[in-house]
């Protein structure tokens, strides 16, 4: 759902409220800090000031700027999965409590770092602003928000995009789904490096294999240690995946289980590997390296057949006297290997 209205439009209604009182309008409506109950005032700025005096003694609004704050952010936490797209409408109806709520929400630059795909070009552009050179947490579910085929869809997704290049160097975790119509764009998005970039996660719609390996952030994305790949294949001698602590991969065509064995003795941080319904072409041989994952707490492998899962797992090493067992949670019926 697209949020339609001008920033202008967003600063002017966070007070109207407070306005519609001094004017004596809106009485059928019990806005936040109405005077309703109180004798009427004869000109607007005495109906003002009561109104702020009836605020006073609203126990909420006697907490400390630092305490509201907190109260605001864990709310809009709290309630993230739910508002999804809406985030910024809610942020907005918030700040229209009372002038005190408008000013420290318009002025809390943490609160203005979620950027959403269905966030019209006024919201982007006064997020991108608000945020104040703050990472940004960026969200991009196309199916759910377009109709591919759109040309409105298509200029949407340019100037979002477009937007999204300017900061680049603010980048902190991207999460996206995209159609195979919009595969270009987004994969010429991800060309350039993306020095704080910590958590990518990219889902390729009805790809049922990819091995077609993309160069994401020509090699450079030094914080990056979460990484989620589905149907969407990487260049498995990248430095992108040397600092990974958690890699999800699914729906990928490996060139041989020698190259993502090779890519993963560079990946020493790793905990967390997941390798799901994927296929290789050429298994190990007896040159093949054996890996140790010393960190590797969780491992699931799906290579498409017993004996191309098996091969693969032969190679990884777990000697650690007090290291747990690895949950080899794929070696079960669709590979027809029993669950250790």
């Amino acid at each position: 759902m697209s949020i339609q209205m001008d920033p202008n439009d967003i600063d002017s209604q966070v007070c109207s409220g407070n306005e519609a009182a001094a004017s004596g309008k809106g009485d059928d409506v019990e806005e936040p800090g109405s005077h309703r109950g109180y004798p009427q005032e004869t000109n607007a700025s005495s109906q003002l000031d009561l109104l702020t005096e009836r605020e006073s003694f609203v126990p909420i609004h006697s907490l400390p700027t630092e305490v509201l704050f907190r109260v605001i952010r864990n709310a809009m936490l709290w309630g993230m999965e739910s508002v999804d797209e809406d985030y910024y409408r809610c942020l907005v109806h918030l700040s229209g409590v009372c002038s005190r709520w408008y000013h420290l929400i318009r002025d809390s630059p943490s609160l203005w770092t979620r950027i959403h795909g269905s966030d019209s070009p006024e919201i982007l552009e006064l997020a991108l602003k608000r945020s104040s050179g703050r990472a940004l947490d960026i969200i991009l579910y196309a199916d759910t928000l377009y109709k591919v085929h759109d040309p409105e869809a298509s200029d949407h997704l340019e100037l979002f995009l477009a937007a999204l290049r300017s900061h680049i160097d603010r980048w902190r975790s991207m999460d996206i789904l995209f159609p195979p119509l919009w595969a270009d764009d987004i994969i010429t998005t991800l060309e350039e490096p993306a020095l704080k970039l910590e958590k990518l996660s990219i889902w390729a719609q009805d790809v049922v294999s990819s091995a077609h390996e993309i160069d994401f952030f020509a090699g450079t994305a030094p914080r990056l240690n979460d990484l989620t790949l589905n149907g969407v294949s990487i260049c498995w001698d990248s430095e992108v995946i040397h600092n990974l602590t958690a890699l999800n991969l699914s729906y990928i065509h490996f060139p041989s289980t020698e190259a993502i064995l090779h890519a993963l003795s560079h990946s020493p941080h790793l905990q967390t590997l997941i390798i799901d319904r994927c296929t290789t072409s050429l298994r190990t041989n007896t040159s093949s390296p054996s890996i140790q994952p010393l960190q590797l707490s969780v491992l699931q492998v799906d290579l498409g057949s017993p004996d191309a899962t098996e091969d693969f797992l032969s190679h990884i090493e777990d000697d650690r006297d007090d290291a747990p067992s690895l949950l080899l949670s794929r070696r079960k019926k669709t590979t027809g290997i029993p669950e250790v």
